[in-house]
């Protein structure tokens, strides 16, 4: 019996060894890297334009005219708040030839106006203008009835503001559009820091 147990001892201490030379000398406590080379650190945050702040006409608009001077720009719209504006506009037109008719009247009056074309209460209704400022309606209004068109009205409406958010954008594209931004009222381009996607 002892014999038996000897024997067992030395077989179960000679395949312990064995197992240690065969798997080599790496410590099993030590994880396995697997293509270190490969690794890439990337930061938490990267440099980004932020350009802000539109209501919702604006934003498309906006996206038109940079998918137009940079094809191929890639950039994200987030929500950057609310805030009440004020809406000049004609009420809905029962169809669009109608709106459109009224719009190219407005046209030869030298009045910038579009089509509202969402599927809501306004519908065919013709837009003047978004104002921050109360008092700035009011001046546009009085200055469309001086020429003419008397059924403009004024309306409150809370607003969700966008932002235009360009990643990593190269130096060439930060020039052109501090232009771009001129000529978007109540917009302002920012450098910061944004969360990297």
């Amino acid at each position: 019996m002892k014999i038996i147990f000897i024997l067992l001892l030395i077989a179960n201490i000679a395949y312990l060894a064995s197992t240690q030379l065969l798997s080599g000398k790496q410590n099993p406590d030590v994880p396995v890297l697997v293509n270190p080379e490969k690794i890439v650190l990337v930061p938490a945050q990267e440099n980004c334009l932020l350009w802000g702040d539109f209501y919702e006409e604006q934003i498309r608009y906006a996206g038109t005219v940079l998918s137009d001077l940079f094809p191929g720009l890639i950039y994200d719209t987030e929500e950057s708040g609310q805030t009440t504006m004020y809406w000049l506009y004609i009420p809905r037109y029962p169809n669009k030839e109608a709106a459109n008719r009224e719009i190219n009247k407005l046209r030869n009056l030298g009045i910038v106006s579009f089509r509202v074309k969402d599927d809501t209460q306004w519908q065919n209704a013709v837009s003047l203008g978004m104002f921050y400022d109360q008092q700035d309606a009011l001046k546009q209004l009085r200055e469309i009835e001086k020429k003419g068109i008397t059924n403009a009205k004024i309306e409150d409406r809370n607003v969700v503001l966008k932002k235009i958010v360009i990643h990593n954008p190269a130096h060439m594209i930060k020039e052109q559009m501090q232009k771009l931004v001129e000529q978007f009222d109540d917009t302002k381009l920012v450098q910061g820091k944004c969360e990297r996607l």
